[in-house]
């Protein structure tokens, strides 16, 4: 017997990975840490990402990824409660900084300005 249940149309240009469960942080593009969150799927354009808690955040964000331990500039493509899903506009380590702000992500202890 066939599982009547249709795939999801995939629209990706790359394929999915999951992840090892990770964890994140959000910045905003100044710099200020907004969220923690845990980065599920990923692909070379793209991340789904799940925050710690709902709230809203602006279009374009910065990425932290505590395991690689890089920044990346993003902008959020769809968002349902917690999981927000986004668009790598840099790779990883290629966002400017003076590294005072990747140093402070990157730290044990993380609020910024």
């Amino acid at each position: 017997m066939q599982n009547s249940k249709e795939q999801p149309v995939q629209r990706r240009d790359e394929p999915r990975r999951r992840t090892r469960l990770r964890s994140g942080k959000v910045a905003n593009m100044n710099g200020s840490f907004l969220i923690d969150c845990q980065i599920f799927d990923r692909s070379q354009k793209g991340a789904r990402l799940r925050l710690s808690e709902s709230c809203q955040l602006p279009d374009h964000i910065k990425l932290f990824d505590d395991e690689h331990n890089t920044l990346s500039v993003a902008v959020i493509i769809w968002a349902d409660d917690r999981d927000i899903g986004v668009e790598f506009l840099t790779g990883p380590d290629s966002v400017a900084t003076d590294g005072k702000e990747h140093a402070a992500l990157g730290g044990r202890y993380y609020a910024l300005k």
